[in-house]
């Protein structure tokens, strides 16, 4: 499709840790400089000026093989064996894991699974680290993977099934929920948070229920996000999202959802941009930002 040039990069050196492709972009850890990740369009072949910079040295990463290009992510390990997820086109680093020996995506949707300390554990729904980290740490499994040993490699991640080679060249399989993996197609394939409702209710997972509510807020289906999290029991945040369905206008409501997601900057821009000054004034002052309400009051 076509030839990425990247500076200083000897082919030799490069191995299925240090480059990761996907359907849109291809990602390579700088030779020159491992604390950093450059980022080619397939199509074109051209860097996209975009680069992920570390604070250490980054030992593996790996692009997730979701078809939208809006939603591609990135993970990787770096020399703590510490685990990080971030955005491609917006980077932003957050930790999501520590002691980790292998990592790897699903194939066909945008869970994610790896080895640390001796358990396997597997995110239904990494977004969540963008919404609501409380509910991504409910929104995973978590199984003992002792007997797999230390230094294995997680070698696919295919559906529900897990296959892992272990330091002495033996395989093992570990299986995982089937759950998150349907409620998937239904809401990335149909948008049908109905039936993805009539499942968890069938299933009765918290893991499941926090998975829907972490899907239905990032698609902004505030009837969804109330019932499961109802579910799970989180009562302060079904409260909350009572009172951004309660608002009059859609900026308002946008931007209380993105409050709830502590994206508090683009909360403010929205009510600014929509000319809500009132809003924002009064949602500094619910933060304690008094200096900031003072200055949107002078200015407006």
């Amino acid at each position: 499709m076509s030839s990425p040039k990247c500076q200083g990069l000897r082919v030799e050196f490069l191995n299925q840790r240090h480059i990761s492709v996907s359907s849109d972009v291809l990602a390579i850890i700088d030779p020159s400089n491992p604390k950093t990740v450059k980022i080619f369009d397939v199509m074109s072949g051209k860097a996209t000026g975009i680069q992920i910079e570390h604070t250490s040295e980054i030992m593996e990463m790996e692009l997730n093989q979701i078809d939208m290009a809006s939603e591609r992510k990135m993970c990787f390990i770096d020399s703590n064996r510490d685990m990080f997820l971030s955005k491609v086109s917006k980077p932003d680093i957050i930790k999501i894991s520590n002691m980790v020996d292998s990592f790897m995506w699903n194939d066909n949707n945008d869970m994610l699974t790896a080895l640390s300390d001796g358990k396997l554990k597997t995110w239904f729904y990494p977004n969540a680290v963008y919404v609501d980290k409380d509910i991504m740490t409910m929104a995973m499994q978590i199984k003992e993977a002792n007997e797999i040993g230390k230094l294995a490699t997680i070698t696919q991640f295919n559906t529900n099934n897990v296959t892992i080679r272990r330091l002495d060249g033996s395989m093992a399989a570990i299986g995982i929920s089937p759950y998150p993996k349907m409620l998937y197609e239904q809401i990335d394939k149909k948008n049908d948070f109905e039936k993805a409702i009539s499942m968890c209710r069938f299933v009765n997972d918290k893991a499941l229920w926090s998975c829907l509510a972490a899907m239905s807020i990032y698609c902004r289906e505030l009837n969804t996000t109330e019932i499961a999290l109802a579910a799970v029991d989180e009562a302060d945040k079904v409260h909350f999202i009572n009172q951004a369905m309660a608002l009059p206008s859609e900026p308002s409501k946008t931007a209380a959802i993105a409050l709830y997601c502590k994206k508090y900057k683009e909360a403010e821009q929205i009510l600014l941009s929509a000319r809500l000054f009132y809003r924002a004034i009064k949602m500094n002052i619910k933060m304690y930002k008094w200096d900031r309400a003072l200055e949107i009051a002078v200015q407006n």
